[in-house]
């Protein structure tokens, strides 16, 4: 067999004033420059490499990732479908792309994508992750537990499939095999602070109301700015009895993110408990401007307003959270639910 030369190397455009570089080369800088942040210089020279070659995939892909990033979809789809043309067996490409997918709400494209990333790569946990969030994300809650486990059995050490394991059994009410798959996460990452307040909750459900505390604390000493994480340690507080200080936690939610609803209308039930009765109408007030059918808020407004003597709007107001309920000894019990207005 007569032997093959090497292919000759690529040279991409220089900028002016810099020096010619191979393909090769500029894709290890522009990487190079996406990992540092500097996302325009990688688009910069990931642009330039496809001067050269117009369907060099590995630059239609990151440039995929790039749009996507930079919250431009559609465009990230078509850049990284380019690259599946011309490299059909781009494992991390259809992974990405089923990434990009999952994110626009497409989960069938994105759960197709990661099944044809596994079937090039068949050890490739991330994927086996990603399609178990997928999974989850379409009410597959037996699938993704299968994908999950696929990928642990990979790699014992994936936290995040831990984490998200655990995010399923929690939702099928498994509240002993999550809190497992959580500590398992965390004994692998311990400052993973969305894992300590999941497992504060599990932990909470559970009734083991100081140890879900202490771990909504420490996923809060990891984060301070985890809203979900001061809302719930503040409903664990109220539960105790701890008014003020549920108040404070439901407070600190708010000041990160004001128009959290659920943080509204909690830091209503903490004041109408403590009897503060114009605060509790305007925290349900403002729960209800953001979410205007939460029946909940509705009628716990009705019933502030009720303690407060506004007896014609209170009563309006329970009706549209509580509904009126009617006994008729042949009917038996009905409930007729009111409108917002």
């Amino acid at each position: 067999m007569s032997p093959k030369d090497s292919k000759p190397k690529q040279a991409t455009t220089p900028t002016a004033g810099q020096p010619e570089m191979s393909i090769q080369e500029g894709l290890a800088i522009a990487m190079q420059q996406q990992s540092a942040g500097r996302l325009a210089e990688a688009e910069r020279i990931y642009r330039q490499i496809l001067q050269a070659d117009p369907n060099q995939p590995m630059a239609l892909h990151r440039l995929g990732i790039l749009a996507h990033m930079a919250g431009h979809s559609e465009e990230a789809v078509k850049f990284i479908k380019a690259a599946l043309i011309n490299a059909p067996d781009y494992s991390g490409a259809h992974n990405n792309l089923g990434n990009v997918y999952k994110d626009m709400g497409r989960l069938n494209e994105a759960i197709n994508s990661y099944r044809h990333a596994i079937r090039i790569k068949p050890d490739y946990f991330a994927a086996y992750g990603n399609l178990g969030t997928a999974l989850q994300h379409s009410g597959k809650l037996d699938e993704a537990i299968n994908s999950y486990h696929k990928a642990l059995a990979i790699r014992p050490d994936f936290a995040d499939a831990h984490c998200n394991l655990g995010n399923v059994l929690m939702l099928q009410g498994k509240m002993d095999e999550a809190a497992i798959s959580y500590r398992k996460a965390l004994a692998i990452k311990p400052d993973y602070a969305e894992v300590h307040g999941n497992l504060g909750t599990v932990l909470k459900v559970q009734g083991k109301t100081e140890e879900a505390m202490h771990s909504y604390r420490k996923a809060l000493a990891l984060n301070p700015k985890y809203i979900a994480a001061h809302n719930n340690l503040g409903t664990a507080l109220q539960k105790m009895g701890k008014l003020d200080e549920a108040a404070a936690c439901y407070s600190k939610a708010l000041a990160i993110n004001p128009d959290y609803a659920h943080a509204h209308c909690n830091l209503g039930s903490a004041l109408l408990a403590m009897r503060r009765l114009e605060e509790a109408a305007d925290s349900y007030r403002r729960a209800l401007s953001i979410e205007p059918d939460d029946a909940e808020a509705a009628g716990s407004l009705g019933s502030t307003l009720l303690a407060l003597g506004k007896l014609k709007e209170g009563l309006e107001m329970e009706q549209v959270g509580f509904g009126v309920i009617d006994f008729d000894i042949d009917r038996g019990v009905t409930i007729s639910y009111g409108t917002r207005k």
